[in-house]
């Protein structure tokens, strides 16, 4: 009785933090803080300190998480964030407000705090709050991170990019943009028709990459630049493309994946993947930093030629593709050769695209892009062959369908 009779305490001081304090009340002292970040570590540390999950888990503690399976305590709550879809409702509620303190103030996570001891004093000393989080994570290819805090950010990174409410810069940055695009997701979700979880915010926002504010943009293409090194941190497209991956990218590297499914858009089967491959290639051309090939085989000529040009909106793929237009040798032969691959997957995605109209809007950069290519005349003359060849296709499938018989119904 005592110890809920504290967490109320502990949780009525939270919300006040979490309010814009009144002229007219005193500020919770700094003293007050550091105390109240101290108790919720020890009870993030030990669930028999958190009387509130422990009746929300009853169930999930004896059958997914055993309280008496794991000698760190610790790990209890981090089985839990794994197994997220095996959870009772009550108890993925309860564990997802868990994450969303934890999100806010990563210094009450005691297994981040543990796991990448090291590293944050390495590199993260200076940061506090809900910054630590976004040091570790730009940080940790670095030296001297350690395989346990790679694991343990890797989770924590799954579930950002599931769920905004776990990206505490996105969150911000991109506050008003979600209230302005994102209106129908979040009604969505709200009444239970769309599950955030599966990552349903961020992929609004990368529908409106040309619409949202740069703020919004900025924290998105760290999202983008993310999902390009491990595919699985995209949760739309692991989901719509996970049988195509297992056909065209079989035992692909996840920081290839994204590379192969663009190379291989003709073959895609399903409709959902093939958006979702159209919409990897409009990201990539719109930002040539999410398009590690390229960026590798222009690196000298981009440096030498568009060093002043700025990322994003396809203004680096305009500026070389301006240059090679000027004069034929203007940019290596690497370069040009990858640029030239690149016009084709554009024109391979255009043509997709043509299929659906819901992705038609996606690749309106693109034709821009193919029309001033100096390969402009073969490429239309290629997909305008290849959508009268669709069309002939259906029309003889329709003829062929409609001289069968119609089947006898028993």
């Amino acid at each position: 009785h005592s110890i809920k009779k504290k967490q109320d305490v502990m949780y009525c001081l939270r919300n006040q933090l979490n309010q814009p304090t009144p002229k007219t009340k005193e500020p919770i002292s700094d003293d007050c803080k550091s105390q109240l970040r101290a108790e919720f570590l020890k009870q993030m540390s030990d669930l028999d300190l958190d009387p509130q999950l422990l009746t929300a888990c009853a169930v999930d503690l004896k059958e997914t998480c055993r309280l008496d399976g794991f000698e760190d305590k610790t790990q209890v709550m981090e089985c839990l964030r794994k197994n997220e879809l095996k959870l009772t409702n009550g108890c993925k509620d309860k564990v997802f407000e868990r994450e969303v303190q934890q999100a806010e103030d990563p210094e009450i996570d005691p297994v981040l705090q543990k796991t990448c001891s090291v590293a944050i004093s390495k590199y993260c000393s200076d940061t506090k709050g809900e910054e630590l989080l976004s040091c570790l994570e730009n940080n940790q290819h670095k030296s001297g991170v350690t395989h346990d805090c790679k694991t343990t950010l890797r989770l924590r990174m799954l579930k950002e990019h599931s769920n905004y409410l776990l990206n505490m810069g996105l969150r911000k940055s991109c506050k008003d943009d979600i209230k302005m695009f994102c209106k129908k997701t979040l009604e969505g979700i709200k009444n239970g028709s769309i599950q955030d979880g599966r990552g349903a915010v961020i992929s609004c926002l990368k529908d409106n990459m040309d619409k949202i504010s740069v703020e919004c943009e900025d924290s998105m293409t760290t999202i983008l630049e993310q999902e390009v090194v491990d595919y699985k941190l995209d949760p739309v497209l692991s989901r719509f493309c996970a049988n195509d991956i297992s056909v065209s990218c079989p035992d692909t590297p996840d920081d290839q994946v994204e590379a192969c499914l663009r190379d291989h858009i003709m073959s895609i089967q399903s409709e959902d993947c093939t958006k979702q491959v159209v919409r990897l290639i409009t990201e990539a051309h719109g930002d040539v930093h999410l398009d590690p090939l390229l960026m590798r085989a222009c690196q000298k000529d981009i440096g030498y030629l568009c060093g002043r040009v700025l990322p994003g909106k396809g203004q680096i793929i305009e500026c070389l593709q301006s240059n090679e237009a000027r004069d034929k040798n203007a940019l290596t032969p690497t370069c040009s050769s990858m640029l030239k691959s690149r016009v084709q997957m554009w024109s391979n995605a255009y043509q997709r695209a043509k299929q659906y109209d819901s992705a038609l809007e996606m690749v309106d950069d693109i034709y821009r892009s193919i029309e001033s290519s100096k390969y402009k005349h073969e490429l239309l003359a290629y997909l305008g062959f290849s959508i009268c060849l669709l069309v002939l296709l259906s029309f003889c499938g329709g003829r062929c369908t409609k001289s069968k018989p119609p089947s006898k119904l028993y």
